[in-house]
């Protein structure tokens, strides 16, 4: 009897064995099934897009809008101080409407991927809005504004999924735009330029990170703006009100 006990408890132990190894098998399998299954998306839309996907540093959009910020107080003040009579030299026609009303500022981020540069807008007090074209950074962006311990960004902040150059995704947002962030690559920045151009309003800002913006002035063209900012590889334009714009094009003409 003794001897039949000691022989059963060796086969007990090797079941308990064989089913934890089979446990932990089980575990590792589905994680490497959950990882595939949560970056393919990524390699797909890359090799369907020439858009690639970087997260900006969030303390670099913070520095750039709070310059931003700091920027249109002054521009605020300047504007009481003259009263009825503007300086439309310094101020511009968007940036002036928003002095008068004293209207929150609104920040697009065309491709907003994981959703850091949106959450840092709204936790500054602007109207933000992401535009995203994966569904898995879309989803990961919206995880992240709801479980964020900021109110302000989740009150501030929404994300829509879709192509930012299609008009019924992007032309009404980017037409009320204060600020509007891009992150391109060369072969899209004359897409990019032109909906800029198209959408945007005389006055609006144009924040890229690492990528420069053409210019009208460059050899190739690009969008009628000057460089304000610089700054660790964060620059910021500003499109030049209509009425600048018009002149410079009959200067060209002459």
């Amino acid at each position: 009897m003794i001897q039949q006990n000691i022989n059963v408890l060796p086969q007990e132990d090797q079941t308990r064995s064989n089913t934890s190894n089979n446990i932990a098998l089980g575990i590792i399998g589905g994680g490497f099934v959950t990882i595939v299954a949560l970056t393919s998306p990524f390699i797909t839309m890359q090799l369907k897009s020439s858009l690639p996907y970087m997260s900006t540093p969030r303390q670099k959009v913070e520095k750039a809008l709070t310059f931003l910020s700091n920027r249109n107080k002054r521009m605020i003040e300047k504007t009481y101080e003259s009263k009825n009579h503007l300086d439309t030299t310094r101020i511009t026609s968007r940036h002036a409407a928003t002095a008068n009303q004293e209207k929150q500022l609104n920040f697009v981020d065309l491709g907003s991927g994981d959703g850091t540069a949106v959450l840092a807008a709204a936790s500054l007090g602007w109207r933000a809005t992401g535009i995203e074209m994966n569904p898995t950074l879309w989803f990961v962006s919206s995880i992240r504004r709801l479980l964020t311990n900021n109110k302000e960004s989740r009150i501030n902040s929404q994300l829509k999924i879709g192509d930012m150059f299609d008009a019924s995704t992007s032309q009404s947002i980017l037409q009320k735009a204060n600020c509007t962030m891009i992150f391109g690559v060369a072969p899209l920045m004359p897409r990019i330029a032109n909906l800029i151009e198209r959408e945007c309003q005389p006055g609006c800002w144009i924040m890229s990170y690492r990528f420069r913006v053409p210019l009208a002035t460059s050899r190739l063209g690009g969008i009628h703006a000057a460089l304000i900012y610089d700054e660790e590889e964060m620059r910021i334009y500003e499109l030049v009100n209509s009425d600048d714009k018009t002149k410079e094009d009959k200067l060209k003409n002459q």
